[in-house]
């Protein structure tokens, strides 16, 4: 699921954060430090490279044919391409992780001004 301002309240449950509201609000946050680096973007003519958070709504459906231990990503999030959305900026990420690299990510591009 995209995470916009709007649909936000509807997380309900954020991975190793133990309030909702909390996690809500600090994604409120990212989200606008999302659109400054997008916004960024946007100004140097590369508006092809603008990121969104996607957020895992549901639970892994598990394969009785797995032999492996099934990872579970529920309640977690990645950075993915606005115009190649199969395609993630870095890995599967918890919410104090989305941070640091939305920062690092902030300060790379702003640094190559």
């Amino acid at each position: 699921m995209k995470v916009t301002q709007e649909n936000i309240k509807n997380i309900k449950y954020v991975y190793n954060w133990n309030s909702s509201d909390s996690a809500q609000n600090y994604l409120k946050s990212l989200l606008i430090d999302l659109l400054e680096l997008n916004n960024e973007l946007d100004n140097r003519g590369e508006s092809h490279k603008q990121l969104y958070i996607d957020y895992e709504d549901k639970h892994t459906e598990y394969s009785p044919e797995r032999t492996d231990p099934c990872p579970d990503y529920y309640g977690l999030f990645t950075l993915r391409f606005e115009n190649k959305p199969y395609e993630t900026v870095g890995g599967i990420m918890d919410l104090n992780e989305l941070d640091t690299v939305l920062c690092a990510l902030v300060n790379f591009v702003e640094f190559g001004r």
